[in-house]
């Protein structure tokens, strides 16, 4: 692998965690480079309304190009580029970035997650459109709609019941493959009117100029809806800190201290990558905040300590 001069701060992640990292690191005068293979969150086609500061809303992507403009007008250097691993070396970390070894002093790895979508032809085309997985984000825009609810298990089951407070046109649909439903929360939903489907998604169709979709299962059965919920949750990118040797949390994620600090000195961790994720906008862009503050801190000379 080919060789480069030494970063201070390397930032894996262009989502608003990694952004907002970047964009306080360039203040700080640090020589900083952001790292993103472009298969993040933030290139889906949804668009975030409750972003502070924009009441018409913000789509991720623009809110993408918006942070990119921000962290280079404070000399931050963002390259395209997929992470495969990062070991500890004698300047602090290498990573390797398609093939070719990049030495940073400090990391901040704001990697994001990996969403886990139904499996049929266009489904990423609809993300963000007729597609969410977030009621937090997006519960609002139900309002008295039809909701398809896709999930497995109980907290699924509790999730459903909280769009309750959005509409009652709601239908629970489980893959009998995986379905761990209890009995219990089976009953709940029916007691509330929530229609209990199993089954999985063959196609979406959704004639022109028009709200409701037309769901075709598997089986060959047909559902009407406004929009679909994917509850199948997501992964942690965290494959490539295998060799790092961090402890993950239970459910694989980043644990992180409130300066977002990891076990690893110099290593710093951001977003919904992190163990204290929420999954929100505001959060990641705090998270990145913090993390570079911490980062920063790091890299002052003895001349500048007392």
């Amino acid at each position: 692998m080919k060789n480069e001069e030494p970063w201070e701060c390397a930032i894996v992640g262009a989502g608003p965690a990694g952004l907002s990292a970047a964009i306080y690191m360039g203040r700080f005068r640090r020589r900083t480079l952001v790292l993103d293979d472009a298969t993040g969150r933030w290139t889906y086609g949804q668009r975030n309304e409750n972003y502070l500061g924009f009441p018409r809303g913000l789509s991720a992507r623009r809110l993408h190009r918006l942070g990119c403009l921000q962290a280079e007008r404070f000399g931050v250097e963002i390259r395209r580029g997929r992470v495969a691993g990062v070991v500890t070396s004698a300047v602090g970390f290498a990573l390797d970035v398609d093939g070719r070894a990049i030495q940073a002093r400090t990391v901040i790895w704001a990697a994001g997650v990996r969403d886990l979508w139904p499996r049929f032809p266009g489904a990423r085309r609809l993300i963000g459109k007729k597609l969410f997985w977030c009621i937090v984000c997006d519960g609002w825009r139900t309002r008295d709609r039809s909701v398809l609810v896709l999930g497995n298990t109980d907290a699924c089951a509790r999730t459903t019941l909280q769009f309750l407070t959005y509409t009652r046109r709601l239908t629970l649909m489980m893959d009998p493959r995986s379905n761990r439903l209890s009995s219990r929360a089976r009953r709940r939903l029916r007691d509330e009117g929530i229609t209990l489907l199993e089954g999985a998604i063959q196609s979406v169709h959704t004639p022109a100029h028009s709200t409701s979709s037309q769901i075709v299962l598997q089986g060959g059965e047909r559902v009407q809806t406004d929009y679909v919920f994917s509850l199948f949750g997501s992964r942690a990118r965290t494959e490539p800190l295998a060799a790092l040797g961090l402890a993950l949390s239970a459910n694989g994620h980043v644990p992180i201290d409130e300066k977002n600090r990891t076990a690893l000195p110099s290593f710093f961790a951001a977003g919904d990558v992190s163990n204290r994720h929420s999954h929100q906008v505001v959060s990641a862009a705090h998270e990145g905040a913090e993390a570079a503050q911490s980062a920063n801190h790091v890299l002052y000379p003895p001349t500048q300590r007392l």
